[in-house]
């Protein structure tokens, strides 16, 4: 429903961009990151990319260092990433020395999810509440459902998003626009992120303005660079950020069940991009079925008739599908 509001809007911000500043460089944060960097791809001619504070951490080595227990000064950083925003992760370890550090990544890192990657996968999940989000076995509540579901504890430590708290943080955004368009009050700090949320968007900037020739990982068309997604997918993917724009590095293939989990979730993106730039009832509905958190619980009848309830509870903010 999210990508269903953004999407329209997105894609007439990069038509008027095509016009005014054809050779312009769109850095997006918004999410849903993937479905928004797909539909301005598809519906623009502008170069999108997604970003998110999550891609960062390959090029952390204090905070790996830390997870893994050894020395971050000791670590061959950037670590190659790959798979697709919120579900990608760091797909090799090693030391400066060559030395591999998948052995004592399996042995040190306690957190369930990073655990269960790694020992199945040998990959590092480096996003891994909202890995969560992709799987439905690990959805799971804690504390019963009475009728409001935000808020609520679930498996490993997490809770379900709480709108009262998120919408405190929009009306804290709106304080600090405000004074800054008035000029009014105390100096105004735009350091005011959450210090866990790296936020690289300038540094790649000044990577392609002084062609740097950077690694970092960017949303971009998939082109090869994860050889079994689908090539038109956007991927979440070590990039190379210099003077010839962002170039994604070719890392290969992923594990072949994550893959072939998130083959279906880049269909049900392009499912939803398209019913949010149509608005087309019958396109949302497919992408509700094809969405695995809903198929895994709703029947058939039961996702129709919640796809209705959102769309007309969304309405407003829905112009495609609601034309007059």
């Amino acid at each position: 429903m999210r990508a269903f509001r953004h999407i329209p809007v997105l894609v007439s911000v990069g038509k008027d961009l095509e016009e005014v500043s054809p050779d312009a460089f769109v850095f997006n944060y918004t999410n849903p990151v993937t479905a928004n960097t797909m539909a301005m791809r598809r519906h623009t001619k502008v170069k999108t990319f997604g970003l998110c504070s999550c891609s960062s951490i390959p090029r952390n080595a204090g905070y790996l260092g830390r997870i893994l227990g050894v020395d971050g000064e000791r670590l061959a950083i950037p670590m190659p990433a790959g798979g697709i925003n919120h579900c990608a992760a760091i797909l090799e370890m090693r030391f400066k020395d060559g030395t591999d550090l998948l052995p004592i990544a399996k042995e040190r890192i306690k957190n369930p999810i990073q655990k269960w990657a790694l020992e199945n996968y040998g990959i590092l999940p480096y996003c891994w509440t909202h890995w969560t989000e992709f799987f439905p076995a690990f959805c799971k509540l804690e504390e019963k459902y009475d009728g409001r579901l935000q808020g609520l504890k679930m498996k490993y430590g997490m809770h379900v998003h709480d709108m009262t708290r998120e919408n405190e943080r929009v009306k804290n955004w709106e304080r600090l626009v405000e004074k800054m368009a008035l000029g009014k009050g105390e100096e105004v700090s735009l350091d005011v992120l959450p210090k866990g949320e790296a936020i690289e968007v300038v540094e790649i900037i000044e990577a392609i303005l002084e062609n740097r020739n950077e690694i970092h990982v960017v949303n971009v068309p998939n082109r090869g660079a994860i050889s079994n997604l689908p090539e038109d997918a956007i991927v979440e993917v070590s990039c190379v950020v210099g003077r010839y724009g962002i170039q994604p590095i070719h890392v290969g293939e992923l594990p072949e069940p994550i893959a072939a989990t998130l083959t279906n979730h880049i269909a049900t993106q392009k499912l939803t991009v398209e019913a949010a730039v149509m608005g087309n009832r019958d396109a949302a509905y497919r992408a509700f079925l094809q969405d695995p958190q809903v198929s895994s619980k709703l029947t058939l009848e039961e996702t129709e008739r919640l796809l209705d309830d959102m769309l007309s509870a969304h309405a407003k903010y829905l112009p495609t599908f609601f034309k007059k």
